[in-house]
């Protein structure tokens, strides 16, 4: 072997360690981990969550609602079978008898949205009705005993702001703010804890690169120019809040990118996974901590922001459903192709790996940003058969209880989601719930693999 050559297998292998991530290869062994106890803080808080153009029905003024009726380049519907979110799963009207239904499952808490197109119909035009109906929903919640925590955006803009531009506007944060303030004022009274924004790196990437969301564009730079000014605007909702009510609970969901190489060997594979982690979760925690946004991809995008403002924020909103590997290009049309390397009876109705280990790693990993509390406030499984929503449950919360085990700031557990719903670009196709719902006559039925969960939480309080 020549020295030039010996040069560049070194360097390789010192690239490899570099960017390596120890992690990858855990595994847990289930029956070890039944053997930890069962302990969660007082106050912990064991809830479902949903968002309003999912379950609510009537969301008719807003960027889904149109979207819903849209096609793509080649005349096929945006949505699974031209499928649209109609009357949903009537928990507007419902949402009474929906909260029984938390209560005998042993949830002591609900993650809910509030659709700001039915609040703020038309720019700076507040509908006081809207408003009076979800101070009802918090009512009933508190009557029987169920903490709120509510999302003020779940991926839905008004009409009159997604033509505008959305968050692609330099002034959105402030427009954001107009209405967050008004909720607050509102609400603030019975609602102790806030989740400002959903997902943005969902929202950015599947509305601008993907075109999965609405308005279905793909340009990596708009991409992460919305992720900025959907960081932008958390910040403006956290302040407004802490204004209102200093005493509130307010933080950021992030849906947690487990990203893993398809290859540990292959140099490319291994830093465009570290790459992708710093740039979807790394990034979002750091501009909670200290206030500072920076992406770049020399010739593909760049944005970064200072919002002069450290630790705007209360508690990190942990959303985690899988892992995912695949090979990335980001010069070519299609820049990630997923690489599937696990059998199909380890996989959701939605193809997703189940990883328990996902949740840990994410915990762990926010928990070396901050000490400030973590609310898993989504993790779920797309099971319409029911044959595996039971382990997926158990085994989440086995992982959840060692990370808290370790020393992990965990308050809360939110399962997605409380009712079957629209899912987003799959329609109705996919069945998240706890119940199953009938779409027809709007009957509620527990899925048999769900009793698990007041069963585990039973097993956690005794």
């Amino acid at each position: 072997m020549t020295a030039a050559l010996v040069i560049v297998v070194s360097v390789y292998l010192l690239a490899l360690l570099f960017f390596r991530d120890s992690t990858i290869t855990l595994k847990f062994n289930r029956e070890e981990l039944k053997n930890i106890p069962l302990r969660v803080g007082r106050g912990f808080l064991w809830g479902s969550a949903t968002s309003a153009h999912q379950v609510e029905g009537g969301c008719t003024n807003n960027n889904w609602f149109l979207f819903e009726s849209a096609v793509d380049a080649q005349g096929k519907p945006r949505i699974v079978n031209g499928q649209k979110a109609g009357g949903g799963a009537d928990h507007w009207n419902r949402y009474r008898s929906d909260i029984r239904l938390m209560k005998a499952i042993s949830l002591n808490a609900y993650r809910f949205s509030v659709e700001w197109s039915k609040i703020e119909p038309r720019e700076g035009v507040f509908d006081d009705d809207a408003l009076n109906h979800y101070a009802d929903v918090v009512h009933a919640l508190r009557l029987e005993g169920i903490e709120p925590m509510i999302t003020l955006h779940h991926f839905t803009n008004p009409i009159w702001f997604e033509q505008q531009g959305a968050f692609l506007q330099e002034n959105a944060a402030e427009t954001f703010g107009r209405f967050v303030r008004r909720v607050v004022e509102r609400l603030g009274d019975s609602v102790s804890l806030w989740m400002t924004i959903n997902e943005p790196t969902v929202y950015a990437l599947n509305g601008y690169l993907f075109a999965e969301f609405p308005p279905a564009e793909r340009s990596p730079q708009k991409a992460v120019r919305v992720l900025r000014n959907l960081l932008r605007a958390h910040t403006e909702a956290y302040r407004i809040i802490k204004e209102i009510h200093p005493q509130s609970q307010a933080g950021l969901g992030i849906n947690f990118f487990v990203f893993d190489p398809p290859s540990r060997l292959n140099l490319l594979d291994v830093v465009s996974a570290r790459l992708i982690t710093r740039g979807t979760n790394e990034s979002l925690l750091r501009y909670l901590k200290e206030g500072i946004f920076e992406f770049g991809v020399p010739g593909v995008a760049r944005e970064s922001y200072r919002s002069g403002l450290r630790e705007a924020f209360d508690f990190v909103g942990l959303n985690y459903y899988t892992r995912f590997r695949a090979r990335i290009n980001p010069f070519a049309e299609r820049w990630a192709n997923p690489v599937k390397n696990y059998p199909p009876d380890c996989s959701t109705d939605m193809g997703w790996e189940i990883y328990p280990e996902g949740l840990y790693r994410a915990a762990k990993v926010i928990a070396s940003y901050t000490a400030k509390p973590i609310y898993i406030t989504e993790n779920g499984i797309a099971d319409e058969r029911d044959t595996r929503r039971a382990p997926f449950i158990e085994d989440h919360l086995l992982v959840m209880n060692k990370a808290i085990s370790e020393g992990v700031n965990i308050r809360g557990y939110f399962y997605w989601s409380l009712l079957d719903n629209f899912e987003w670009a799959f329609g109705y196709t996919k069945r998240f719930g706890l119940y199953c719902v009938d779409f027809g006559s709007q009957e509620r039925t527990l899925y048999k693999g769900s009793a698990v969960y007041p069963a585990m939480i039973k097993k956690f309080d005794r």
